[in-house]
């Protein structure tokens, strides 16, 4: 988890430092759409962007995990419950069955 945030904030710092030293003026076209800013807001602004999707995009797997999970402690309390009422059950003596000899 925490090599997790430490790789986050690095990649934090290493994209505000170089914005900081672009931060020049630029316009950009998408088609008919035109926007005059600063390369400073131009890069977060598509670095927010990718965070965003890649969370988006795992979810998914992350939604599935948990259910997963869930439906498991739900399967170990259930084996778990079985576990303690055949400890609480007395013991019998295994029945043995004699056969003639010839």
């Amino acid at each position: 988890m925490y090599s997790v945030l430490i790789t986050f904030l690095f990649v934090l710092f290493l994209a505000v430092a170089f914005s900081l030293q672009n931060s020049e003026p630029i316009i950009i076209t998408f088609f008919s759409w035109r926007f005059q800013g600063s390369l400073v807001i131009v890069l977060l602004t598509a670095l927010a962007c990718g965070v965003i999707l890649s969370v988006i995009a795992s979810l998914p797997s992350f939604i599935k995990k948990s259910r997963l999970i869930t439906k498991q402690q739900k399967a170990i309390t259930e084996l778990e419950l079985t576990i303690a009422e055949q400890a609480t059950k007395p013991k019998t003596e295994p029945i043995v069955v004699h056969t003639p000899q010839s």
